[in-house]
């Protein structure tokens, strides 16, 4: 996940840091939501990765976030990331390819809760880091860099099953019922959106 410029949170109003916290919870329970649909997740290639790993990808860098924003509302320092993109990116699908897709889920689900419980507390003026070296975010940037990272990766997840299934399914045939896919297609993805995504790649 790269450093980002304010110029590029591309916010099209001053959305509230709830309003920004809620958007992220949405996607959060997507990309979760999305994995768990997928039949052998760990087979199905996206990009570089599998899906399996790309929430794996997730929940290291949600883990990150989790406690330098517990550390800051308590009045600590918090520990940052070190290393290039390339080789903590790695490290995080690396450490997760042994989980299952379950666990790994969990993971996401209590980084986020500790994000929740603590980033309505930091004062607006408080600077998030993520990484040595690289700038740090206010909470609503920090909230909506989080958001657009999850969300593109959720897309390319969406991107390979489609190609999946285009491969798979029988011609003539049909899917039935609402997945996440629907949902997205449905444009229910950008249900209560106030701020679009930041550009710049999310390896």
């Amino acid at each position: 996940m790269p450093p980002r410029t304010p110029q590029q949170t591309g916010l099209s109003r001053q959305a509230s840091r709830q309003e920004l916290l809620e958007q992220l919870d949405d996607a959060v329970q997507l990309i979760i939501a999305d994995v768990r649909e997928i039949e052998h997740p760990e087979s199905l290639r996206v990009d570089d990765w599998s899906a399996k790993d790309t929430r794996g990808h997730i929940a290291f860098w949600h883990e990150s976030f989790a406690p330098n924003v517990s550390a800051l509302a308590n009045g600590r320092d918090p520990e940052v990331l070190e290393g290039t993109y390339p080789v903590l990116n790695q490290r995080g699908v690396e450490a997760s390819r042994a989980m299952t897709v379950g666990r790994i889920a969990g993971r996401i689900r209590r980084a986020q809760a500790i994000i929740r419980r603590y980033i309505v507390k930091l004062p607006a003026e408080t600077a998030i880091p993520y990484r040595k070296g690289s700038r740090r975010y206010s909470p609503e940037e920090h909230l909506v860099m989080v958001r657009g990272h999850i969300i593109a990766h959720l897309h390319r997840v969406e991107r390979a099953r489609r190609r999946r299934t285009r491969d798979q399914k029988p011609i003539g045939s049909r899917n039935r019922g609402q997945s996440v896919r629907d949902l997205l297609a449905a444009g229910r993805i950008v249900r209560v959106i106030t701020v679009a995504p930041m550009g710049g790649s999310v390896q």
